[in-house]
């Protein structure tokens, strides 16, 4: 009884052992260090999907931290450009070299500055609210502030809390810097991007994409701080 209980044992180790080394391998998973592919989800994700539009491989209207085909596919596209193997798999390979291009392509076109990024923002005055908005077609506040920052290779989370709690500090509000309100219950709830002279470009629920200060009788009240992600 005691060998058949032995035996049962060892090949229960022999079992569970490979589930435990793919755990492990799993659990280390960062973008460029290990495979990424169809069904994967998260950040990583999302910052694959950000450079890749950023070197105009993905051109879906938002960054959805799901790897899907048209992820995929903007993958083989790149990997074909690159003369790597084309699987539509980012992996030790093929993370590094997109990475590698959005530095080579950021280089090329000069450091990002906050004046680009306003120049950019003020192009969707006037553009309508819709919730869970993240395209020119309608912008929620969050959906706003993540399209135009992709337009510089530059991710962020998809709502405006998570946003707050990312990024670096701000001691004195430059352009380019995202402001941040309460608007309803505790945290944030409200995202713009500062222009400069106290004044605020953001997606609102009553008149769309717009310009505010910072003084506003409405937003003053509400300022809770600011974030830089460039």
């Amino acid at each position: 009884m005691k060998r058949i209980v032995q035996a049962l044992f060892v090949a229960a180790l022999v079992f569970v052992a490979p589930s435990l080394s793919t755990v492990q391998a799993h659990a280390a998973v960062t973008y460029g260090q290990t495979l990424i592919t169809i069904g994967s989800t998260g950040d990583d994700v999302t910052q694959v999907q950000a450079d890749l539009r950023y070197l105009g491989y993905f051109t879906y209207p938002q960054n959805t931290g799901y790897y899907g085909e048209i992820t995929a596919d903007a993958v083989r596209a790149f990997q074909r450009d690159h003369g790597i193997e084309v699987n539509g798999k980012v992996g030790i390979e093929t993370g590094p070299a997109i990475r590698n291009a959005v530095a080579k392509l950021k280089a090329e076109k000069g450091t990002t500055t906050g004046d680009q990024v306003v120049e950019t923002a003020e192009k969707y005055i006037g553009t309508p609210y819709a919730w869970a908005g993240s395209s020119p077609s309608g912008f929620d506040c969050s959906g706003f502030v993540g399209y135009v920052l992709n337009e510089y290779g530059v991710s962020v989370p998809r709502t405006a809390a998570d946003i707050y709690a990312g990024g670096s500090g701000v001691d004195s509000l430059k352009a380019g810097d995202l402001v941040f309100f309460t608007t309803y219950g505790a945290g944030a709830t409200h995202v713009g991007i500062y222009i400069g002279n106290d004044q605020f470009i953001s997606a609102t629920t009553s008149h769309g994409v717009k310009i505010d200060s910072l003084h506003d009788g409405y937003w003053g009240p509400r300022y809770i701080g600011a974030r830089s992600y460039l």
